[in-house]
């Protein structure tokens, strides 16, 4: 079942999408053996993406949208087995590093027409090996490119698995100030956001403790 909303912000979609997945969404089993409530191809476009409120129904809160944000653009310091900061900034090639939002910026001012302005996080010598083991995380997030159409920057992300009940209000914030910056950095308005996930889940047996206290009138559709 593939989707398609718009809504005016994250908090809009993040509260819209909970109830949707619950009510219209199949079960799957995941590699570790968890159970989730998928939608397939879910494609969120926020129209207003300067709203920036929070739901009181995200269960991480305000700390972990600004843990997140942080991490994103400036790095972390914990160990783990991959970086967004690192992909996107100081993607791994032959012992260099390639700057992707530096290379975005600098194509955007130089073509604003240009539809090349792609960054990429998938690192196939690290990410399939690791893939290829029962632990370790490869990055859910793949693919970002920016447009500039009338002379506002558009955004768009690609998630191939997007846990929406703990992750994904931090994911879009944390992207949509990602998409600021480069805005800013261009010298043009920030436009859209479109955040397309292949996989938009829920783990129904996790989380049931959240949806028992965020979202009770969806307790029904788990009978």
């Amino acid at each position: 079942m593939a989707i398609y909303i718009k809504k005016p912000s994250v908090r809009v979609a993040y509260e819209y999408l909970v109830e949707k997945i619950l009510k219209d969404g199949e079960d799957m089993i995941t590699e570790d053996g968890q159970r989730c409530r998928e939608l397939r191809n879910t494609v969120i476009e926020i129209t207003n993406p300067k709203l920036k409120s929070i739901s009181p129904k995200y269960p991480l809160g305000k700390k972990a949208v600004e843990q997140y944000t942080n991490n994103l653009l400036y790095g972390s310091k914990n160990i783990f087995s991959y970086d967004y900061h690192e992909r996107l900034f100081k993607y791994p090639v032959n012992n260099n590093e390639i700057n992707q939002i530096e290379y975005i910026i600098d194509k955007l001012k130089e073509q604003p027409n240009s539809r090349r302005c792609v960054a990429i996080t998938w690192q196939p010598d690290i990410d399939i090996e690791v893939s290829k083991k029962d632990y370790g995380s490869v990055p859910c997030l793949q693919f970002v490119q920016f447009l500039i159409r009338d002379n506002k920057l558009h955004q768009t992300v690609l998630f191939r698995s997007n846990d929406l009940m703990v992750a994904f209000v931090s994911n879009a914030l944390g992207l949509i100030a990602l998409g600021e910056k480069v805005a800013e950095e261009v010298g043009v308005d920030y436009g859209t956001y479109t955040h397309h996930s292949v996989s938009m889940h829920i783990y129904i047996d996790r989380d049931k403790d959240y949806i028992k206290k965020y979202f009770p009138d969806c307790l029904k559709y788990l009978e």
